[in-house]
């Protein structure tokens, strides 16, 4: 089913059709007074005065004679953010400029042919679709001269040192990666590597193969920062999907580097990483590692929600279709480090980055912290107990929860063998070591941060599984912790039989439901959706 570009009034806009099929939207402009209520063209976008949320989609456009934008503010702030272009050359009441701001709208001179590019720039950015994949630890092949002198540290990351040379030489190669890189598409490449010492310098090359021959067709050269920054991008501009290898030169001389995983992903824009406004906080005191985060600001009313992706290989955000349908600002926060995530913990810069853009949505908003919610599932549940001590929200909503990261590690050695390798790696990811003492500081990382909070009036709404397999003490140390400080917090909890991959339906279900109705106890909101 393809989306809609619905523009109001304005001049027509000449939409190539082979743009418009490619990113899978038809074209429709109607007059600038467009009669929303007998609405003869079935659009449907408003029933009852009410926005459709089924038209979320679509891209909206709005000429300098859309009536729309100057009698009917109460309708314009139902549109959706980030799916709005406007004339620039309208003038607008402040009420209505207010709410365009508010919504990212985008202005464009609709009169200036030339602005065509940078319309179908903003259409194609709108329909990008997530994608990213890392290139697994397998792949890599060292050097021989440097093969004695390389440590590696589980999957986590590898450290080479020695004598780079004064010439740029070949030191580390990624075999061919079966994913590869699809016809007509463009990806970023990012690399999480950082010279611990000496004065080593650094340059990527990102090869293009032939899926039929195997011969090389484009190789792309760049240091880290380049390709961190997306100022060198991995084009393939052919129909033909193509293999992609790459290879780390050095030189400089002596000298030490640490190397972890190797990302690539969709490019959406040099603003934005994987999906429209997509932002990342970035690590660097640990190899320049990122959180990604996403901000929608709904419909400006209370509360702030933010939700923690759990546990996934595949690259990108979780959630944001059910965070949409609950109507209120959002945020949602992923991890892409090791083989799908690392509990959204690391250095003090990345943690204060993590509440500081959630302070700075509250400011934006207009919120305190009694008008947010931080919530999510398995891995996420971590994040959102661990920063309720610094935010102090009025409820946080969490589904199979974990807090103690040495101890999920540990049992993967008797209670969960062979099923979770990766929890190893978060060991020495953090202790460069894994041993009990690492992991006896990652649960008291949790629990020090815990306790200092002073949750006055937080709800937390807990689902936990009875014989998890994972942190089976999870869900009772965050109870009986909580009693202590009665009657402040107030716990809502279930528990259900099984261990922490089981049942997931019913805990979704569950976690939904204490959405819906803390929305409704604490702000008086409805979600308009069944679970």
């Amino acid at each position: 089913m393809k989306n809609e570009i619905i523009q109001f009034g304005g001049t027509k806009l000449n939409f190539p059709k082979e743009v418009l099929d490619k990113y899978n939207y038809n074209y429709n402009i109607l007059a600038g007074n467009y009669n929303f209520i007998s609405d003869v063209e079935n659009l449907e976008i408003f029933i009852e005065n009410k926005f459709n949320k089924k038209k979320s989609r679509n891209i909206y456009i709005f000429g300098k004679d859309a009536t729309l934008l100057f009698n009917f503010p109460k309708l314009l702030e139902q549109f959706p953010a980030y799916q709005i272009l406007f004339d620039s050359n309208s003038s607008l009441p402040e009420i209505q400029k207010n709410i365009l701001k508010s919504k990212f709208g985008k202005p464009v001179n609709l009169d200036n042919g030339k602005e065509l590019k940078k319309i179908i720039e903003f259409v194609m950015q709108s329909s990008i679709k997530q994608y990213g994949y890392k290139l697994d630890m397998s792949y890599v092949e060292i050097r021989e001269q440097f093969r004695d002198k390389t440590v590696k540290k589980g999957n986590s990351h590898f450290e080479i040192l020695g004598d780079f040379g004064q010439k740029m030489n070949q030191i580390v190669s990624w075999k061919m990666h079966p994913f590869g890189i699809e016809g007509n598409t463009t990806l970023t490449f990012t690399p999480e590597i950082k010279v611990v010492s000496g004065n080593v310098v650094l340059e990527f090359q990102v090869f293009l193969i032939d899926q039929a021959t195997n011969r090389i067709i484009e190789v792309i050269k760049g240091s880290p920062e380049e390709f961190m920054n997306q100022k060198k991008l991995i084009i393939n501009s052919t129909d033909t999907n193509k293999l992609v290898s790459v290879s780390l030169c050095a030189s400089g001389g002596e000298g030490k580097l640490e190397i972890g995983q190797i990302h690539f992903r969709s490019y959406v824009s040099e603003e934005s990483i994987m999906i429209q406004n997509g932002k990342r906080i970035i690590d660097y005191q640990r190899r320049n590692e990122e959180l990604l985060y996403y901000f929608h600001p709904g419909d400006l009313k209370p509360p702030l929600s933010v939700y923690f992706s759990g546990y996934r290989s595949a690259e990108g955000f979780e959630g944001r279709g059910m965070m949409s349908r609950m109507g209120s600002p959002f945020i949602l926060i992923a991890d892409p480090r090791l083989e799908g995530g690392n509990f959204y913990i690391g250095s003090v810069e990345l943690e204060e980055g993590i509440i500081d853009i959630i302070n700075e949505k509250l400011k934006w908003l207009g919120f305190t912290n009694r008008e947010l919610i931080l919530s999510g599932l398995s891995m996420g549940t971590f994040a959102a107990l661990y920063y309720s001590a610094d935010l102090e929200p009025a409820a946080v909503i969490v589904g199979k929860p974990l807090t103690n990261i040495g101890l999920i590690a540990e049992n993967e050695r008797i209670n969960r063998p062979e099923i979770w390798g990766t929890s190893l790696d978060m060991i020495m990811h953090f202790g460069n070591a894994s041993n009990h003492n690492v992991a006896n500081q990652l649960n008291d990382k949790f629990w020090t941060k815990f306790k200092n909070g002073k949750y006055q009036n937080t709800t937390f709404a807990i689902a936990y599984m009875k014989n998890d397999d994972y942190d089976g003490e999870a869900f009772y140390q965050i109870a009986t912790y909580l009693r202590t400080l009665s009657p402040q917090p107030v716990l809502l909890y279930k528990g259900l039989i099984g261990r922490h991959n089981d049942n997931s339906v019913e805990i979704n279900t569950w976690f939904i439901k204490q959405y819906r109705n803390i929305l409704w106890d604490k702000f008086l909101r409805r979600i308009d959706y069944h679970l």
